[in-house]
């Protein structure tokens, strides 16, 4: 089956054939979207990015960072701003309607509250509301975009790694579209802006591998504007990268390129530019349980959050220190580079406060890679991504928190080992010419030259 396996997916294709496999992807992203009702725009995630967008748009920057409710970076709201001034009178407006029905629990009293945030698009309105549009004739199509930029990582690491135009490339983007977190984070959450930060860190990670040092920098920058969490591949980058001259110029772009892009919000409005960098800011929020192992801890929630947003880091930069030591220069092989990866992105869910789905993505995304990059059928990869994403709402519903967190918990550690483990088993790298060689995963099978008497073969 192993070698079934690497031999059909080493197969070469043309490359009008990856182009129609992409658009095909791009097709069944907005289908999937359609079936599920379109992207959810009663949650405040949705009008936390939306809104900014806007305000960015018309130049107020202080605006932008006063209606951020969600603590992210400005990266999202600033690279999709420029799409809403070229196409304001098609895409311009930050709300739309849900072609969902309103909750039973949202009727009555309340209606008047929430109907201007979630409204069915066949539902009549008030005289005094402006109509919503649907969900493609607003920034909600902008999510695209974003899906655009995660399938633009993906295809550029696995090229990088001397994986691209094959089989395998096709399996693995079929599997990026099917991959329920990847919807999961537009049709519950409205979270574009980790399909760009996942895109931008492999596109990243592929710099690397190519030896461009500089841009794998200002690209996992990027990756860091949309979602802080990018700070955890960032991590093993820095690991993996060959010399202090070169991880000196990758942190000097990372922190350039945050740095131009957070500062005009810094000076614009300070307060809240801190609070949405940092991720921990809750006004008036007092002690919740949530069934994580934090987040039944009897402390206050922002005293979770904070543990939430550094302990990863810290984990993450053991994991880092533990395969620089272990592997030295090995890391620089595709294997080892993705399981890294994959321990450090892992190592945000051993903290999480909450259970989100859209949380699995970036975890799904290199757990498929690995899988990839191992010559290995995705077996293992689509167990856990589906005992994530369905396996673990059952348990919530059935069983108790602290049985709920402990399944959680086992299911944050089982990619941290599974990475972990192929940084121990890494092979030694060939360089050429002090760059990174990015080695064909699957090599053909050539049958050693037969010698004659003549000479000739």
């Amino acid at each position: 089956m192993g070698r079934s396996w690497r031999q059909f997916v080493a197969r070469p294709v043309p490359g009008a054939w990856s182009s129609s496999v992409y658009a095909a992807a791009t097709a069944a992203f907005v289908i999937i979207l359609l079936v599920r009702g379109g992207p959810n725009p009663a949650e405040t995630d949705a009008h936390a990015v939306t809104f900014p967008t806007t305000a960015i748009s018309h130049g107020d920057l202080r605006l932008a960072q006063q209606q951020t409710l969600v603590p992210d970076p400005p990266g999202y709201p600033l690279l999709t701003a420029p799409l809403v001034v070229a196409f304001r009178p098609w895409i311009g407006a930050p709300r739309w309607c849900d072609g969902k029905a309103i909750p039973a629990a949202l009727r009555g009293t309340m209606s008047r509250f929430y109907l201007p945030i979630l409204d069915p698009c066949s539902a009549p309105r008030s005289a005094h509301l402006t109509p919503l549009p649907p969900w493609y004739r607003s920034q909600a199509l902008l999510v695209v975009a974003a899906w655009l930029v995660l399938l633009a990582g993906v295809v550029m690491l696995v090229r990088a790694m001397g994986r691209g135009r094959t089989v395998g490339e096709g399996i693995l983007v079929v599997g990026l579209v099917a991959l329920p977190a990847t919807t999961d984070a537009i049709a519950q959450s409205f979270h574009p802006q980790d399909l760009m930060c996942v895109g931008f860190a492999c596109w990243g990670i592929a710099e690397l591998r190519r030896g461009r040092w500089y841009v794998a920098g200002g690209l996992l920058g990027l990756a860091f504007l949309c979602k802080q969490f990018a700070v955890l591949p960032l991590l093993a980058v820095i690991a993996s990268a060959p010399g202090w001259r070169s991880r000196a110029r990758i942190v000097t772009c990372f922190v350039g390129v945050v740095g131009l892009g957070v500062v005009p919000f810094f000076l614009a409005d300070r307060i809240d530019t801190v609070h949405a960098l940092s991720g921990i800011y809750v006004a008036g929020v007092g002690i919740i349980k949530t069934p994580t192992v934090l987040g039944l801890m009897a402390i206050a929630e922002q005293t979770k959050l904070e543990m939430a947003r550094d302990l990863p880091v810290v984990l993450g930069g053991g994991f880092a220190l533990w395969a620089w030591w272990r592997a030295r220069e090995r890391l620089a092989q595709p294997v080892p580079l993705i399981g890294l990866t994959l321990a450090c992105l892992s190592a945000r869910l051993v903290f999480e406060v909450s259970m989100w789905n859209y949380y699995f993505l970036a975890v799904g995304v290199f757990l498929l890679l690995l899988d990839f990059v191992r010559e290995s059928p995705p077996w293992r990869s689509l167990a856990w991504i589906a005992a994530a994403r369905y396996g673990l709402p059952w348990i919530a519903a059935v069983a108790s928190p602290p049985l709920t967190a402990a399944a959680f918990l086992i299911a944050a550690l089982i990619p941290v080992a599974m990475g972990l483990a192929v940084v121990a088993r890494a092979p030694r790298p060939r360089l050429v010419e002090g760059r990174i060689r990015p080695e064909p995963l699957w090599l053909p099978s050539i049958p050693p030259p037969v010698l004659t008497t003549s000479g000739s073969p």
